[in-house]
């Protein structure tokens, strides 16, 4: 192969030339970069095109978004928006007390950059779905929240399934009551096979799995969200993240949305 010095000294012309191209491919590079790497499709970057087919719509632009809680640190929200980014789940809560110390930084800082935003709950078996409820409503009333709250069900504190699918049906239940929102149910795929399953087989659910080839329980039969990745790395946000995408795309987000400033305390 031929250096660019050996066209300088063999032809100046070939050399001239050489250069002349090096400078159009520099300067008009993003007409011709693949669509994943065209700013005016920053989805496409945050979801690769082999991952596709598991969308309703293959073809379609993905709907993406990220889950965030007080281990993300100060996040950029207007630069997370600028990425691709069109919804965010907060972490709000967790058990009969805790309230993530993040969580009205971050809603604030979505909010203005323009993002669609959730809340969600840690679930802890132990503890009494009731309070719980009570916990995470008081928690986000009010705040302008636009999609259906999440329940993050992941661990079983030595609790029997039976016991974790009744605390669950509980909790579902007395947030539908007091904010008219359905709750996303959030969870392994195995650990929904072993502990939820047909009780919850047509609830909304958001699926943890990270594989190229995600595995559906076979009982899920409403299967809304996929989080593909637990470690990406995104503008504005200076640690690794949850990213997600709506498996029905813009249909699907917008059968997320529900409002929950009605909510009674």
């Amino acid at each position: 192969m031929l250096s660019s010095k050996t066209l300088e000294h063999d032809s100046p012309m070939v050399f001239v030339l050489f250069t002349a191209i090096a400078c159009l491919l520099y300067f008009f590079r993003p007409s011709i970069m693949p669509p994943a790497q065209q700013a005016d499709r920053p989805a496409q970057a945050l979801f690769t095109s082999h991952l596709q087919q598991y969308l309703s719509n293959p073809s379609a632009e993905p709907v993406v978004g990220i889950d965030v809680s007080h281990y993300q640190g100060t996040v950029d929200w207007q630069q997370v928006a600028k990425a691709g980014v069109q919804f965010v789940y907060i972490k709000a809560t967790d058990g009969i007390t805790y309230r993530d110390p993040a969580f009205y930084s971050h809603l604030k800082g979505a909010q203005a950059a323009g993002l669609q935003v959730g809340a969600y709950h840690f679930f802890e078996p132990d503890d009494d779905p009731d309070k719980q409820v009570d916990n995470f409503i008081k928690t986000v009333q009010g705040l302008g929240l636009t999609l259906m709250p999440m329940l993050d069900v992941e661990i079983t504190s030595n609790r029997s399934a039976e016991q974790i699918s009744n605390g669950v049906a509980k909790f579902i239940a007395a947030v539908q009551q007091r904010t008219g929102c359905q709750t996303l149910l959030y969870s392994y795929g195995d650990f929904w096979q072993k502990n939820l399953s047909s009780q919850f087989a047509s609830h909304p659910f958001w699926l943890a799995d990270y594989a190229d080839s995600p595995s559906v329980p076979a009982q899920a039969k409403a299967w809304w969200l996929w989080q593909y990745s637990d470690s990406a790395q995104l503008a504005g946000v200076h640690t690794q993240v949850d990213v997600d995408v709506v498996i029905a795309g813009e249909s699907g987000l917008n059968a997320m949305k529900c409002a929950t400033m009605g909510a009674k305390s």
